[in-house]
């Protein structure tokens, strides 16, 4: 797949992306400490004072929120929460649900059938629902009020949604590994005595790993998405400070931003465009990057069928004649 997919001009468009915002979110927090510009009041071009939220301009290239934070700052400060915590929910995913999936299609038979039937549901149900019930008593909290410790926070929130998605992830994995054991070469390793184990290490796993790596890219997609729901619900990353009927984020991640600056769609445009239109082109660099390995993927499924309609013509091309029989025979003879 790796030859394939570095060639491929999508999957370098969203890495870099990515990347770049990863880097420099986490320079301004090492470098600046992650602080934001906030300024209430200014004087405009004309001399006039005015008050926050300020327009896009010189001064402010995206513009400040209604408590005069720059937007810049604050979408540079929030992308290694938006972007790092996708990562991770989405590789805590696919190694907890594919690690169970690879064990359950590889040593289950009867009990696969029961499994599948009783975790089939967990695909329905909406994730956001669940997860805002189970979330909202631990992340929401009042001005003041104590709360539990940050890191356990963002710690309970990242299992909670990495697990969530687990059965589904698992029930993927197992019915690849189902079509990967029905595959001539498995069926060759099963006769030459090969035990489970050793065929889930020398076979399945080489074949599913591409299977993972895309895994993990559609995840962080989801990740994203579901993020971005729970944060019109005003549940942010991290934490949601509650001032009244407003609502801000711990972390200044872009959920929060949109979430919390929601209600000035039509008067403040600006406020939520911009991490919305961020928060959009990291969900299509995700995209990017898993339409590459798909159609990589795909390839190789393509040309691994070819190989075999060709060992297949090998084949019948060596099967001895009717001729070179009984030349053999009269040479018996």
């Amino acid at each position: 797949m790796w030859q394939v997919v570095k060639r491929d001009v999508r999957f370098w468009l969203g890495v870099t992306f990515l990347s770049v915002l990863m880097l420099v979110s986490i320079g301004n927090t090492v470098f600046f400490d992650g602080n934001i510009r906030e300024l209430t009041m200014m004087y405009n071009e004309k001399g006039e004072l005015e008050a926050a939220p300020f327009s896009p301009s010189s001064k402010f290239w995206f513009g400040s929120d209604e408590k005069g934070r720059d937007l810049f700052q604050l979408i540079i400060e929030g992308a290694k929460w938006t972007v790092g915590a996708s990562i991770v929910i989405a590789i805590l995913r696919v190694v907890i649900g594919g690690t169970i999936g690879l064990l359950l299609g590889m040593y289950s038979k009867r009990s696969f059938s029961v499994i599948s039937s009783f975790f089939d549901p967990f695909s329905i149900v909406p994730m956001v629902m669940i997860s805002y019930f189970i979330l909202k008593e631990v992340l929401m909290f009042d001005s003041g009020e104590a709360a539990a410790p940050f890191h356990l926070r963002v710690a309970f929130q990242i299992i909670v949604l990495a697990c969530l998605a687990v059965p589904t992830v698992m029930l993927y994995v197992a019915q690849e590994v189902k079509r990967i054991k029905k595959e001539e070469f498995m069926l060759a390793a099963t006769v030459l005595g090969g035990s489970k184990w050793q065929r889930l290490k020398r076979h399945v796993w080489p074949h599913i790993l591409p299977s993972f790596l895309l895994l993990v890219a559609q995840q962080f997609v989801s990740v994203l998405l579901l993020l971005l729901h729970l944060g019109l619900l005003k549940l942010f990353f991290g934490g949601t400070i509650l001032f009244g009927l407003d609502a801000d984020s711990v972390t200044k991640e872009w959920t929060g931003l949109i979430g919390q600056n929601f209600r000035h769609l039509t008067t403040h445009t600006w406020i939520v465009l911009i991490p919305i239109a961020f928060y959009s082109m990291t969900i299509l660099s995700g995209n990017l990057i898993s339409n590459s390995m798909q159609d990589a993927i795909n390839l190789g499924n393509v040309r691994r069928a070819n190989r075999k309609k060709e060992e297949v013509k090998v084949e019948k091309q060596i099967e001895p004649t009717v001729n070179d029989f009984s030349f053999h025979r009269e040479v018996s003879k």
